[in-house]
């Protein structure tokens, strides 16, 4: 093809071409259709993606599970304090944020007679926290240390993740209280599991 200055050097002058009716509304229908798409992907703006975000970036992580079963009752419980020193990446889909995560957690063994045995221990770790956009919030622990060679507790591998729903000012999410996979007081605790869940509840101040 010859460029509008090729034209001009041999002296041939270019005429305007006119395009037949059909195919020009077609170019026409083509360019609006380019113009409703041109914010269509990834990189269009999303107001809601950008204002997304938690509703407090320091909480409580509340959570309660229990089961019976053959007569012998599971009672376990959270009480782990998060927080988040900010946001460290942004997307259309998801913020990362991250920050620490540490309190008490139980987990009891009781007889049909209420005799039994349990215990308490206090637990920390730093945190990666995800709003998947607009509403899905996970919650991972990060820099574990690897448990020793032989040991191992399913317990505080169900800690190690939370997956929850962001609704209103609060996040819920199921929590399964799994067993400690030790003895201790006599009792081999390596069978029950005790569905429940947990909560967010904001810190004041």
């Amino acid at each position: 093809m010859c460029s509008r200055s090729n034209l001009d050097a041999i002296g041939v002058t270019p005429q305007p071409t006119r395009l037949p009716t059909v195919a020009y509304r077609g170019l026409i229908g083509l360019a609006v259709v380019l113009i409703l798409c041109a914010g269509c992907g990834n990189g269009g703006n999303d107001p809601s993606a950008d204002a997304a975000a938690l509703p407090t970036l320091n909480f409580w992580l509340h959570a309660s599970a229990a089961t019976k079963v053959d007569g012998i009752t599971v009672e376990c419980g959270l009480d782990f304090i998060v927080e988040i020193a900010g946001e460290v990446s942004r997307t259309s889909n998801v913020v990362e944020y991250v920050g620490t995560m540490g309190g008490e957690a139980r987990r009891y063994i009781l007889n049909p007679d209420e005799s039994g045995t349990g215990f308490s221990a206090d637990a920390f770790s730093e945190v990666q926290v995800l709003l998947l956009v607009p509403d899905r919030v996970q919650i991972n622990m990060i820099n574990v240390p690897p448990d020793p060679p032989g040991v191992s507790s399913r317990f505080w591998d169900e800690l190690r993740h939370f997956e929850g729903w962001l609704v209103g000012d609060q996040i819920n999410g199921e929590w399964t209280c799994a067993p400690i996979d030790t003895e201790y007081n006599g009792v081999n605790d390596n069978t029950i599991f005790a569905p429940g869940n947990w909560f967010s509840e904001a810190i004041n101040g």
